[in-house]
């Protein structure tokens, strides 16, 4: 009877392991799909306003959407965009709403380094990270702190705005439910993506980080 408890219990693992790698893969899908849409609208918006294409034959049209296709997704080929996790993927782009009930958009910062953190207000490793965060946040000029608060694991929203002021956190804080975390596969706290000013992540870290491992990490980072 044991060992048939044992084997349940396994095949019940076994189960939820293959159902949320299917739907990971299913929301990365989405995410694709909706940076493809994206791009071509676009694509298509600059050609109706800026361009005069009544003078302009079919194929000079179609060289055109191509040129300005590759200036939107980055890549000179003309290709979608590789949104993903690893280094060297984009960041999947996002809007959240911050303590104040602002808008806040990952794409935003384009230009600019961001270090992506994700935390919560009752992690022990999290409260140690923070005034790290804090420092580097303060000395800083091309560098942009963006911190996410894992709402499903809050016992109590009102939390996370006390967190943030016995922080003096000032830095921005975003809400972040769980088709976010879901999404970056956040499953240990603190988690943190360290991106380049062109929206590529270099590294994913899992656990808490000092000013000095900050400095030293972006310093490597276009």
């Amino acid at each position: 009877m044991i060992k048939k408890g044992l084997w349940a219990v396994i095949a019940v693992m076994l189960i939820y392991v293959v159902f949320d790698f299917v739907a990971g893969s299913n929301r990365e899908q989405e995410v694709r799909e909706q940076a493809s849409v994206q791009n071509e609208i676009g694509v298509q918006e600059e050609l109706d306003t800026e361009m005069d294409l009544e003078d302009m034959s079919e194929e000079e049209i179609e060289a055109l959407k191509d040129e300005l296709a590759a200036q939107n997704s980055g890549s000179e080929t003309g290709s979608m965009i590789e949104f993903g996790l690893n280094p060297g993927n984009t960041a999947y782009d996002f809007q959240l709403e911050d303590m104040e009930g602002n808008t806040v958009q990952l794409s935003d910062y384009r230009g600019k380094k961001v270090f992506l953190n994700f935390w919560a207000s009752w992690c022990p490793p999290c409260r140690v990270e923070m005034p790290h965060l804090q420092e580097f946040h303060e000395e800083q000029d091309d560098v942009v702190i963006l911190g996410v608060n894992v709402t499903s694991s809050e016992s109590d929203l009102a939390n996370v705005p006390v967190f943030v002021e016995e922080f003096e956190l000032t830095f921005t804080n975003v809400y972040g439910p769980t088709e976010i975390t879901d999404l970056y596969r956040v499953e240990s706290l603190p988690t943190s993506y360290l991106i380049g000013s062109n929206g590529i992540i270099y590294e994913r870290v899992v656990g808490p980080v000092t000013k000095d491992i900050l400095e030293a990490k972006f310093s490597m980072i276009e």
